[in-house]
């Protein structure tokens, strides 16, 4: 079988990882961070930290094993090509792991970011600054795809922000809803 020079293939992985981070971990702290509007401040603050941080490293866990199981998949696929004298470029294992690698640190860099501000400022003020940064990451992050792949740039970065700002909202709405289900726990000893 003809190997190929390795690529920069992994870059797919750290967009994956990158795009789903945001919108997974913005949606759940935002959508907790309203669920729990009516608890006491401490004890928002903790949850909203605890669920964000075991949320976040569980998409990154599931984003990195999915990516990498789909691309060996894809690989696999690309060997049974080949052998049926198709041409086509098969990518190596190295970038399939690499690739699943990125998606996991992608995936953690947007946790990061985005529950930081919960360890520095109130529940208002962080939900408002992980807001904005999420939808900063989504409109860099666009942009720079946009740019890369020779669209425009404003447009893809734009529909990127667009996407993260629906997945806030609804979070967020359906964060309401529960905080008029979620009942607040007295400590009863």
């Amino acid at each position: 079988m003809k190997r190929h020079k390795p690529s920069k293939y992994w870059m797919e992985g750290a967009a994956f990882g990158l795009a789903d981070g945001i919108i997974c971990c913005l949606g759940l702290i935002i959508g907790v961070a309203e669920a729990t509007v009516n608890f006491p401040a401490l004890e928002r603050r903790s949850i909203v930290l605890a669920s964000g941080i075991l949320g976040g490293l569980a998409n990154a866990f599931g984003n990195s094993i999915g990516f990498f199981l789909s691309q060996e998949a894809e690989r696999s696929v690309q060997i049974h090509e080949e052998k049926m004298g198709v041409k086509t470029r098969v990518h190596t294992k190295r970038e399939v792991l690499m690739s699943g690698v990125m998606s996991f640190l992608s995936t953690l860099s947007a946790l990061l970011i985005l529950i930081l501000p919960f360890v520095f400022l109130n529940i208002e003020n962080g939900m408002i600054l992980t807001f904005t940064l999420g939808v900063i990451l989504s409109l860099s992050m666009g942009g720079y795809i946009g740019k890369i792949s020779e669209q425009n740039p404003v447009k893809t970065g734009l529909k990127y922000a667009v996407l993260a700002i629906l997945g806030a909202l609804i979070s967020h709405e359906i964060g309401d809803l529960l905080s008029t289900i979620i009942p607040i726990h007295q400590n009863i000893i």
